[in-house]
């Protein structure tokens, strides 16, 4: 018997269910389409930078009185110079007590306590290197190199005020019988005073001093005197203004001098009278009077030599 073929209308039908998943067929699952999820990154924060502000310490002001007071004490120092220069190439009594002496062989100039009549206020032992010396029989024209001076100087009670240690001293000495003129130029001279004050004197140069007899005493004029001081953590210029003229031990009655410290901007102008001293200008910039017998210039002065 023929198999009949399936109608129009059964093969539409079939269509139709499997269309609409029927059947004996699984449907298939959807699968979410697959990636990788975006990185999100912080936004980066840079924290302010704060730079603390630049503060520059005040300049250091220098001390005015005190550095008038190693002014002074180092020009008193300087003054030792004369009285070698005076003894350089002599032998005997030096006027007021104790003596000089001088070995042409080795060329070695000795004091012992010698007080001159010129200075009779300190007292001078020690000994210095003469050469290039030049004296004429009266000793009143002396021309010298002086090298390697260790000389203490003492007050009339013997006490040691202060000590030259060493350096180089070239002048001329010159006795005109009213008054002796000195003319000298140092490269370097060392001083000490006390147990703890060192001063280093460095391109000192005097082209007029002069003692003169003034009723038998001796009248000590400075002018035309520069030079730099060095305590080892400061340095000053000193240079004489208006001559210094001294009439007894350590008064001077007149003269200026101005003092620098080095790296200061401005000079102090000390101006010197019988009663005491005036300072003005400076680092300070102020005015200051100081009587001689004054107990802050003395304690000053005692601590510039202590």
């Amino acid at each position: 018997m023929r198999t009949p073929h399936p109608t129009l209308t059964a093969i539409a039908l079939a269509l139709t269910l499997s269309a609409c998943g029927g059947g004996d067929g699984n449907p298939v699952a959807a699968t979410p389409g697959g990636g990788t999820p975006p990185v999100t990154t912080p936004p980066v924060t840079t924290p302010p930078v704060t730079t603390p502000p630049v503060t520059t310490p005040p300049a250091t002001v220098g001390n005015d009185l005190a550095a008038f007071a190693v002014a002074w004490a180092s020009f008193q120092m300087l003054e030792a110079v004369q009285a070698l220069q005076l003894t350089a190439g002599g032998t005997g009594n030096c006027g007021q007590g104790g003596t000089t002496a001088y070995d042409a062989a080795s060329g070695k100039q000795t004091l012992n306590r010698c007080r001159p009549n010129e200075m009779p206020y300190q007292l001078y032992s020690g000994s210095a290197s003469v050469s290039a010396l030049s004296a004429n029989p009266a000793h009143t024209q002396v021309v010298a190199k002086l090298t390697a001076p260790a000389l203490d100087v003492l007050d009339t009670d013997g006490n040691v005020e202060f000590k030259l240690l060493g350096g180089d001293i070239s002048g001329t000495m010159t006795d005109n019988g009213s008054d002796d003129s000195y003319f000298y130029a140092s490269n370097e001279l060392l001083f000490s005073a006390g147990a703890a004050s060192k001063y280093t004197v460095s391109g000192a140069g005097s082209t007029s001093t002069v003692i003169t007899f003034v009723n038998g005493k001796p009248e000590r004029s400075t002018n035309n005197l520069v030079y730099t001081v060095s305590n080892g953590s400061s340095s000053w210029q000193v240079t004489v203004m208006a001559p210094v003229h001294e009439a007894g031990d350590n008064r001077p009655d007149r003269g200026q001098l101005m003092i620098t410290r080095l790296g200061a901007t401005q000079a102090l102008q000390a101006t010197l009278g019988s009663n005491g001293v005036t300072l003005s200008g400076g680092e300070q910039n102020q005015t200051q009077t100081y009587g001689w017998t004054d107990a802050a210039l003395r304690a000053a002065i005692a601590s510039a030599t202590q």
